[in-house]
């Protein structure tokens, strides 16, 4: 994918969480149990975290109770006030994940929950890894969890919008040359909003990593709801 059609995403993404941040913070009320257990192995008391793509702060109690210092940013200025609104405690703050206005070795801890799977381009993605490794200190941890988009697992949970949204947009790619990559596809949101997503395989997960100069921790598949599911990887600064 070239630079201008993914800065075009990513504006349209910003735009659309603005557009649509009430209702989609009301089905973003908690944390699952199998999430809060892997981020409750590598959070420590006191730690400072950064959550890269907050939305309304959902992660803040958690992170609250485990004492650390707790900081969210989202490009969405919309769910930032919800958030503030929401945890009047928490540090939330508008920002950009692929240019992060923190300094160097400033965190022990970064999470990216559902974040990942809508930045466009190899370049981005690159680049999404590469600040979340130069803002953590030697030691710290970078977990990210994205939607599981491959073909099997949506197939097995039967998603059929999701995967009629896929081919859809597979077959538009061919057809009209459009500058986008193999496994990138839209999914409305309110039968209004076109949602960008790539379809992630644990390897292309793990060679972003590696990319960034992480060591790989842990990865997996996480099942989100009894249709759904998560992968995760685990990769540490050092």
């Amino acid at each position: 994918m070239d630079k201008k059609t993914a800065d075009e995403i990513l504006a349209q993404m910003r735009q659309n969480y603005d557009n649509f941040a009430e209702s989609f913070s009301r089905t973003r009320g908690y944390v699952p149990e199998n999430v809060a257990a892997l981020l409750g192995d590598f959070v420590k008391r006191g730690d400072r975290v950064v959550d890269i793509g907050c939305g309304n702060g959902r992660l803040y109690p958690f992170f609250k109770n485990k004492a650390t210092d707790y900081n969210g940013i989202d490009a969405s200025r919309k769910l930032i006030e919800i958030a503030a609104d929401k945890y009047p405690g928490g540090n939330f703050s508008v920002g950009d994940a692929l240019h992060l206005p923190f300094i160097a070795d400033e965190f022990d801890l970064a999470v990216s929950l559902a974040v990942l799977h809508h930045i466009p381009s190899r370049e981005c993605r690159d680049k999404f890894f590469q600040e979340a490794h130069r803002i953590l200190r030697t030691g710290g941890y970078f977990i990210v969890l994205v939607w599981d988009l491959r073909l099997p697992a949506m197939i097995r949970q039967r998603q059929w919008k999701r995967l009629k949204s896929f081919f859809r947009s597979q077959i538009k790619i061919a057809l009209e040359a459009e500058k986008m990559d193999f496994g990138d596809f839209f999914i409305p949101w309110q039968n209004k909003y076109r949602r960008y997503h790539h379809a992630f395989s644990l390897g292309e997960l793990r060679g972003l990593a590696k990319s960034a100069e992480f060591e790989i921790d842990k990865f997996g598949t996480m099942a989100h709801s009894d249709k759904e599911s998560n992968l995760y990887i685990i990769a540490k600064k050092i």
